[in-house]
């Protein structure tokens, strides 16, 4: 009878060892597999930052683009007839080469990974901005790929024009454009600023057309950008 009850007792011994040994390997593969599920869903999203989730056409740019002013002449017109601007020249590095790909659009970051926003701004070689907005401003660099100082101006508000693979020579402008005369050059960087107190655009509603032009009246590239008067920063205190 004794015997009976050992083996009885070794028996369910056993088996609660057996059920704790399955219980242990069932937490430990459910850990696994929600591990395993966690990362799906991380590739998942970088896949969402990185293009869409179809394949499609998209046009350039592949965000909401300004308007062209209303009234615009050839850049012939503008070099011939429109007004010098002044501009100091804050970046000079004729020898930089811009990188094919930046750590930081990696897709595990995913602010900057969206492919047909990368290819949209390796297209482009003009670029322009104020520093009113740094959160903005902090996106401008980081798509451009290159950081430049900033001046902030309080009185007389400062338009920088970043221009990739490119000497500036001279800088116009005539109703709403500002043309952006240089010789194009296969490497190289220029940063310049213009105030924009010397523009006087013919409709300040209306965005500006800034163009990047050779000596000849040819466009190279393009941007638009909205005006900003030049007291802007004294209207923010008020």
């Amino acid at each position: 009878m004794c015997n009976v009850k050992k083996i009885t007792l070794c028996m369910i011994s056993l088996i609660l060892i057996n059920l704790s040994i399955v219980s242990s390997f069932d937490a430990k593969e459910l850990s696994r597999l929600n591990g395993l599920k966690a990362q799906i869903k991380g590739l998942e999203n970088r896949l969402k930052s990185l293009e869409p989730i179809k394949p499609q056409t998209i046009a350039d740019p592949p965000f909401p683009e300004l308007s062209p002013p209303s009234k615009f002449v050839t850049l012939s017109q503008v070099i011939e007839n429109g007004n010098t601007i002044p501009y100091e020249v804050i970046v000079n590095n004729p020898g930089y080469m811009r990188p094919a790909y930046e750590e930081y659009w990696h897709s595990s970051i995913g602010r900057w990974s969206y492919v047909p926003t990368r290819i949209h701004y390796a297209l482009h070689r003009l670029f322009t901005n104020y520093d009113v907005a740094l959160s903005e401003w902090y996106d401008f660099e980081q798509n451009m790929g290159f950081t430049i100082p900033m001046f902030h101006n309080i009185t007389d508000l400062d338009l920088y024009i970043v221009a990739f693979q490119t000497d500036i020579t001279a800088v116009y402008t005539l109703g709403n454009q500002v043309v952006v005369v240089g010789n194009p050059r296969r490497t190289g960087v220029q940063v310049v600023t213009i105030k924009t107190s010397a523009i006087h655009p013919s409709n300040t509603e209306e965005s500006l057309l800034v163009q990047l032009s050779t000596q000849a009246g040819e466009e190279m590239d393009y941007t638009l950008i909205s005006y900003i008067s030049p007291d802007f920063r004294l209207k923010q205190k008020e």
